[in-house]
């Protein structure tokens, strides 16, 4: 009695994983890998490519411009350097004798501020 009711769970076993088998099996043969049309196939390969390279060449053209930001602002630094460095003349004291307001100093820190933050982008990408 116990041989034949392990024969029959090896029985039923065996119909679930040959039930299993047919069914992958028609999956498989439904794809129609045969049907397609190869050239549309290679064109949507080199789509796939040429979407790739356009992503990497935005990746470091963003990049660049970054850069750029840092360069425009280091060469603004070293300009307003040489500015101060030279002697005030009657022209360069009346500039420097306007008045500061409040909202003159705001906008002076949001530059600096800003300038800050492109520096660090800059540093990070090249990093």
């Amino acid at each position: 009695m116990v041989k034949l009711s392990q024969s029959m769970k090896n029985l039923s076993k065996f119909d679930i994983i040959k039930y299993q088998l047919s069914k992958l099996q028609s999956e498989i043969d439904s794809f129609d890998t045969q049907e397609k049309n190869i050239p549309e196939l290679i064109d949507k390969a080199n789509l796939l490519r040429q979407n790739e390279l356009l992503k990497k060449i935005i990746e470091k053209k963003s990049s660049l411009n970054d850069v750029y930001t840092s360069y425009i602002y280091i060469l603004e630094q070293l300009l307003i350097k040489s500015d101060s460095s030279k002697p005030k003349t009657r022209t360069n004291l009346k500039k420097s004798t306007k008045p500061k307001t409040r909202t003159n100093l705001k906008k002076q820190k949001k530059l600096k501020n800003k300038k800050r933050v492109l520096i660090k982008r800059s540093t990070r990408r090249n990093s």
